[in-house]
C-alpha cells in the first residue's frame, strides 16, 4: 500500500521499494524462465569511507550530519560523495543509493 505525504510525494513501504530497486520480483521478473540468466554485473569496489558515507546517505542524512558522524569536515563528505557518484556513474544521491542497494554495496 502506498501513502501520499502532505506535499504530494508518494511513499512506498520499505519492502516494496527494496524489491523495485533490487529487481527481485520473483515470477514477475522480465527475464522469464525461457531466457538465459544475465551475466552477473561487475560489482564496483568502494573504499571504507565511501561505503560509510553511502550508508548514511541511504539513511537520509545530510552532509553536515554525515560529517559529524564520521568526524570529518563537510568538505571531505562532499568530495567523497562526488567520488562515489563518479565511481557508480550515479546522477544524484538517490541514484547512488539505488545502485548501492542493487549491487549489494549497502
Amino acid at each position: 500500500m502506498t501513502h501520499q505525504s502532505p506535499c504530494g510525494a508518494v511513499q512506498l513501504p520499505y519492502a516494496a521499494l527494496t524489491r523495485l530497486v533490487t529487481g527481485s520480483y520473483g515470477a514477475l521478473s522480465a527475464g522469464g524462465a525461457d531466457r538465459a540468466p544475465a551475466p552477473a554485473p561487475v560489482k564496483p569496489t568502494l573504499t571504507s569511507r565511501q561505503t560509510a558515507v553511502l550508508d548514511l546517505v541511504a539513511e537520509g542524512h545530510g552532509n553536515a550530519t554525515i560529517a559529524r558522524a564520521l568526524r570529518c569536515s563537510e568538505h571531505t563528505v562532499k568530495n567523497t560523495i562526488y567520488e562515489l557518484m563518479s565511481r557508480l556513474h550515479a546522477r544524484n544521491r538517490a541514484h547512488a543509493v539505488a545502485y548501492g542497494l542493487h549491487h549489494g554495496l549497502i
